[in-house]
């Protein structure tokens, strides 16, 4: 198969490997938490002050203990989801201060927000896990906001949970959460109840928080999405070759602390670089260059026998316009044909990360289902083959009214909730409706319909006196 899409061949991927390997041994990468420079320290390898240099035979030796796929559990384990080899999943975007509306008004966003995007993701068809801080919410205490945050995904969820905690002490309080939910810590951490996303910083530095909380997890067996964001041309080379090579490396180096911490806990390789707008020092993630970077890490994790994080529905736009359709629809499409397992940020991001839309939120959720439909397998058996209907219907006939075509008409091809399939005459009639109008409708229909599931109410009791202690 003819694949244009930043193909290595086996010489381009060695050389790849050969040059992350001399940054980790010669530039080396700084830990700036003495726990983890005395882990790399007791394991053997070379410090000096907090940077900590690799030798190749380490990195790889570490790496044989890094499973290729593992399972994240749901609280409803017919929604646990498996990540690596064939599979892949999809979870909400996260971290966007700000929300705009349908108007393309923006607002500092609350914390009914977050519980709205809760029942969005609850209710969705395509969404695989729960995040949470999609929106770090203004109008809550600080000091209790991750918690309260975490307990929304618990509560009215029952899928698998992404989390982000940027700091030891956050990643204490997921555990300790969890532990609630799941009923004991062994329960919890016997296997990954959840995926933390644990983000160097470029170029090449953890910082006490990053590698603290990563500690932390990997001691308590949760999976961990080990990813930096280099930006070419300001936190990483202007190539893109070299800011690949960095990605590369700070993803390694933070895989390798794990499996120091704790052989065989499941790590995700990957990133989200881009170029950036070297006119604003700004990223640019709706940008080509983001899907070529894209391309090189999905095809390095296999190289290295992980799996990989990478795409969403990313765009620079502010509004969810064609320019955020078409920013967001490559690197949803693109990402998924090229073998990413974990996409972080699928849906509802606007303006570099800094903005969430409802109404972007179901489109790009809606791409997702397509993409889902477009690259999962063609049935090929003797009823799909359908050589009987053929012969019957001969030629010049028509299918309409073969028994097959009643039996699966509702489930064969991929039905849109908010994308317009109808003739000019009715849409004309409707009052010519917008994208944009239907995405809002949708959003509202989804909210009155959601439904919570069930809990415990002694489990969501404990979660509410564990956020009051914290107040």
């Amino acid at each position: 198969m003819l694949n244009r899409l930043q193909s290595l061949d086996r010489a381009r991927t060695e050389r790849l490997h050969s040059a992350c390997m001399e940054v980790l041994n010669r530039t080396g990468v700084l830990f700036n938490e003495p726990e983890a420079v005395e882990i790399f320290r007791q394991n053997g390898f070379r410090v000096d002050g907090n940077k900590v240099f690799f030798e190749e035979e380490q990195v790889m030796n570490a790496l044989k203990t890094a499973p290729s796929e593992f399972t994240i559990r749901a609280r409803n384990p017919e929604k646990s989801v498996r990540i690596g080899g064939e599979h892949f999943v999809l979870s909400p975007g996260w971290g966007a201060p700000f929300i705009v509306d349908a108007a393309g008004d923006s607002r500092a966003a609350t914390m009914a927000d977050a519980d709205n995007l809760c029942k969005l993701v609850q209710t969705s068809p395509h969404l695989d896990m729960i995040a949470s801080s999609m929106v770090p919410p203004k109008d809550i205490d600080p000091g209790t906001a991750t918690a309260e945050l975490l307990a929304a995904c618990f509560t009215m969820s029952d899928m698998p949970v992404t989390t982000n905690p940027c700091s030891r002490e956050n990643a204490i309080e997921t555990l300790e959460m969890a532990s609630i939910v799941w009923g004991s810590r062994e329960a919890a951490t016997a296997s990954p109840v959840s995926i933390v996303s644990i983000n160097p910083t470029s170029p090449l530095t953890y910082t006490p928080e990053a590698a603290g909380g990563l500690i932390e997890l990997a001691r308590g067996g949760q999976a961990l999405l080990i990813s930096s964001m280099v930006m070419a041309g300001l936190s990483g080379p202007i190539t893109l070759a070299g800011t690949a090579v960095l990605e590369m490396a700070e993803s390694l180096a933070g895989i390798v602390l794990a499996q120091l911490v704790n052989p065989g806990v499941p790590c995700v390789f990957g990133g989200t670089s881009c170029s950036a707008d070297l006119r604003f020092c700004s990223a640019s993630i709706g940008s080509p260059e983001l899907v070529k970077l894209m391309a090189i890490s999905t095809q390095m994790s296999r190289y290295y026998g992980l799996p990989c994080r990478y795409g969403g529905g990313l765009t620079d736009a502010h509004f969810p316009d064609m320019q955020a359709g078409i920013e967001s629809s490559l690197n949803i499409a693109l990402s998924l044909a090229s073998g990413a397992h974990y996409m972080h940020q699928a849906c509802g991001i606007l303006g570099s990360y800094t903005e969430m839309s409802f109404e972007k939120f179901v489109l790009d959720e809606e791409i997702g289902g397509m993409v889902k439909r477009a690259v999962s397998p063609v049935e090929i058996s003797d009823e799909t083959l359908a050589l009987d209907a053929i012969d019957r219907v001969g030629c010049g006939g028509s299918f309409l009214m073969e028994p097959m075509t009643a039996k699966r008409c509702r489930t064969e091809f991929f039905m849109p909730k908010v994308s317009v399939r109808e003739t000019y005459e009715k849409w004309n009639g409707n009052g010519r409706a917008d994208v944009i109008k239907a995405a809002e409708k949708h959003v509202k229909d989804r909210l009155a319909a959601y439904v919570k599931p069930d809990i415990d109410p002694a489990v969501e009791k404990d979660l509410k006196a564990y956020i009051a202690a914290k107040a």
